[in-house]
């Protein structure tokens, strides 16, 4: 998704958006067509988003793995169990919704960041930084942004192994992920990222407002520190290239394992490995953020580019465990 699709999105989106604050005594689960729906009050019946259903499960303390069975092969019993811990409880919650759906099932202190405050705000900052939008994504879950700064390039191994400075942002409306803004590095020779989480110099602050202007400077706060800090993580980077390893295999084998990777990731980060057999810590993270570009789910994507950087965030005596039987 391009930032012009992800604004017409946003734009389409905001005036189906609604929030309601409702004592649980006024929530009830009914059965419409097979189809669990949420009723608020008498009358107002709501489909609900799969990750919604995950919101339920949790907010009223039922198994997801129990939820979810109920939900496909009995769902009177989903809803009778649902009905009769919201009767028990004794508070308010949070309903976030689009249109005929709700999409989030919070608590009532929750605090409302919503994609488009986010991404203008974030937009401003960045014009100062000849900075580009290389890719977007938007799900019922979160958004995210993927960005690039021309102003910042160098080399890690050699004149034409260029890294270009960046920034990954992630917001959340409805309570799956925090707002963050994280450095992200582009190798163009791979054509792939790496998240760096290490890098964070600091928490967006949540005031009370609505939106207030503190979350505002919050955010270009971020994007000027982490953009700062380029130089910072490439001599990082460049450090990862002199801690060797003697068995790539082996090292690929356990990092899989440690990060529960599953075997089709294996096989993705031994053939990108393959592409380009660099035996050294930087040659593991970028095997593990180029086999990214396999994947067809972004968040799958994501997260092996945030593994990667996890590992060039590895303390040497942590690494070379990995390199062992």
């Amino acid at each position: 998704m391009n930032l012009k699709d992800l604004i017409s999105e946003l734009e389409r989106q905001k005036p189906l958006k609604w929030d309601k604050k409702v004592d649980s005594s006024k929530l009830k689960m009914v059965l419409i067509n097979d189809t669990p729906r949420l009723r608020i009050g008498k009358t107002e019946n709501y489909f609900i988003t799969e990750p919604c259903h995950e919101q339920i499960a949790e907010r009223l303390e039922i198994p997801l793995r129990y939820y979810k069975r109920m939900a496909s092969q009995i769902p009177e019993l989903l809803v009778e169990n649902v009905n009769c811990w919201l009767e028990l409880d004794n508070r308010s919650f949070f309903i976030r919704g689009l249109s005929d759906s709700v999409r989030a099932f919070l608590s009532e202190r929750y605090r409302v960041i919503d994609h488009l405050d986010v991404l203008y705000c974030a937009l401003n900052e960045l014009q100062a930084h000849e900075a580009e939008i290389e890719d977007c994504y938007l799900s019922e879950k979160e958004m995210d942004i993927k960005i690039r700064s021309q102003k910042l390039k160098d080399f890690i191994r050699h004149r034409n192994d260029l890294v270009i400075g960046g920034l990954l942002i992630t917001n959340s409306e409805t309570g799956h992920k925090a707002l963050r803004v994280e450095p992200r590095i582009f190798r163009v020779l791979c054509k792939n990222g790496m998240v760096m989480e290490d890098f964070v110099t600091r928490k967006i602050h949540l005031g009370d407002n609505l939106f207030d202007e503190e979350i505002y400077l919050s955010i270009r706060r971020s994007i000027k520190a982490i953009f700062q800090r380029f130089g910072e993580i490439v001599n990082v980077l460049r450090e990862s290239t002199e801690i060797k390893v003697k068995s790539p295999q082996r090292v690929i084998n356990n990092v899989v394992e440690h990060y529960r990777l599953t075997e089709k990731q294996k096989e993705n980060i031994l053939i990108a490995f393959g592409a380009e057999p660099e035996p050294d810590k930087y040659g593991i993270a970028n095997a593990i953020t180029r086999a990214a570009q396999f994947e067809d789910d972004w968040e799958k994507k994501i997260e092996l580019e945030k593994i990667g950087g996890r590992v060039i965030g590895l303390s040497i005596n942590e690494f070379k465990r990995f390199d062992e039987n």
